[in-house]
C-alpha cells in the first residue's frame, strides 16, 4: 500500500515559482510547451538569494492536505420499481436464439446479419 508523506505534499520551489509566473504577461500568449520552457530559463536566471527567498516562501506555504472520506450515511434511501432484472427486450431474445446461425462469421458481421434478419422479419410481420 501506498503511503503519502508529508513531504511529498510540499510545493517545491520550482513549482511555486511556476504558480507565481502564471500571471506573467510576457508569457501569455505562449503555447504551454514554449511556457513551460521560458519560465525554466527564468528560474535559472535566477541568482541566488532570490532562489533562497524562494525555497523560504515554499516552506512557508501551506501543503496540501488529503481530504479524508467521509462515510456513507444510511439515509432515506431512493425506492425504485420492483428491483431484479427487466424483462429482455424482443430483439435480445431474437439475437440469442439466432446468433448461432452465423458463428462462421465475425462478431461485428454477425451481429449485422442478425440485426437484417430481424428487420426482414419485422417487415414480413407488419404487412
Amino acid at each position: 500500500m501506498l503511503r503519502v508523506s508529508r513531504l511529498s505534499l510540499a510545493i517545491g520551489t520550482y513549482s511555486l515559482f511556476m504558480k507565481e509566473q502564471k500571471n506573467n504577461p510576457a508569457l501569455k500568449g505562449l503555447p504551454v510547451a514554449k511556457r513551460g520552457q521560458a519560465t525554466a530559463k527564468l528560474y535559472r536566471e535566477l541568482s541566488v538569494t532570490e532562489r533562497e527567498e524562494l525555497a523560504k516562501r515554499a516552506k512557508a506555504a501551506p501543503s496540501a492536505t488529503r481530504k479524508k472520506s467521509v462515510p456513507k450515511t444510511k439515509g432515506k434511501e431512493k425506492v425504485t420499481g420492483g428491483g431484479g432484472k427487466r424483462k429482455a427486450s424482443e430483439y435480445t431474445e431474437f439475437v440469442k436464439s439466432n446468433i448461432s446461425k452465423y458463428s462462421n462469421l465475425p462478431q461485428r458481421e454477425r451481429m449485422t446479419a442478425v440485426a437484417k434478419l430481424w428487420k426482414q422479419q419485422k417487415q414480413m410481420r407488419s404487412k
